[in-house]
């Protein structure tokens, strides 16, 4: 039913073959489900004697579908880099696409297996890390208890008990890992991933004003202005992907197109965004 919903959605048609051919699945067989789709939602499509094929009605609305175009894309992208086969997705004709592709690591799937199963059962492991400040690696003790991805890396939201302080790791780091084991258990909590905090942001005012809504219609801005939620942990990532990690009129306007509009509000919390401090 889902796929019927779907291909009429976004191709506006299919065929007895389109599901035989994907299900593997009889004639009468597919002759059934399209009865009972039909039976489901009347209104959504009727069937084309010259085109040999059911075509989605004025009318439609999808029933199971996502009809978003943020999943459309989504899928689009994970089929474009192959991240997922063909055969588990339901889109049908795809248009040309292509994705630019940045430079980075796979994440190991055993190391993967290990972060899950030590999150899943609060335990922890042992690491060998490579950090950039030390030309050694080091070994941690750390308690995971959650990944989060960054735009272009995925990191470990965990417990360092060496440093006794909550960090990030990057799965590309990590050396040699031991574990889960049981350890200490984690008694505070992890502030900086609980916290929610939003980034404003709006066009540079030193923009002309004609350039200043292009800005806002690439965006999606209402009134100059876009709000975008994240933890306190992701919070400088996100500005940093946003190049809202200078300090202010470190770029001409004609390439920094966009401004952060609660800079004061955030100093406190991303001490980062102030260059009188040291912290990075």
């Amino acid at each position: 039913m889902e796929f019927i919903d779907s291909r009429l959605y976004w191709e506006g048609r299919l065929n007895r073959a389109d599901l035989t051919d994907f299900f593997s699945i009889s004639v009468p067989q597919a002759s059934l489900d399209f009865a009972e789709y039909q039976a489901r939602a009347p209104g959504n499509m009727a069937y084309d004697r010259g085109e040999k094929a059911y075509l989605a009605a004025d009318g439609f609305a999808p029933i199971l579908t996502d009809g978003s175009s943020t999943r459309y894309l989504a899928e689009l992208y994970a089929l474009t880099t192959a991240a997922i086969p063909a055969d588990l997705s339901f889109l049908g004709a795809l248009p040309a696409s292509d994705v630019v592709r940045h430079p980075t690591r796979l994440v190991s799937a055993p190391l993967l297996r290990q972060v899950l199963r030590a999150i899943n059962t609060q335990n922890a492991l042992e690491i060998t890390y490579q950090t950039i400040a030390r030309p050694e690696p080091d070994r941690r003790v750390i308690s995971p208890h959650a990944l989060a991805y960054d735009g272009y890396r995925w990191h470990i939201r965990a417990y360092c008990h060496n440093r006794r302080s909550f960090r990030d790791f990057l799965f590309a780091r990590i050396l040699e890992c031991e574990g889960p084991k049981t350890w200490l258990p984690v008694k505070v909590r992890d502030e900086e991933w609980e916290t929610p905090v939003t980034i404003a942001i709006g066009p540079n005012p030193a923009l002309e004003e004609g350039r200043r809504r292009v800005i806002a219609l690439d965006y999606g801005m209402t009134d100059g202005r876009l709000d975008i939620s994240t933890r306190l942990s992701l919070a400088f990532y996100l500005l940093k992907r946003l190049g809202l990690d200078r300090p202010i009129g470190a770029l001409a306007p004609h390439e920094q197109h966009i401004t952060l509009l609660n800079r004061a509000e955030l100093e406190p919390v991303l001490p980062q965004l102030n260059p009188r401090n040291s912290t990075g």
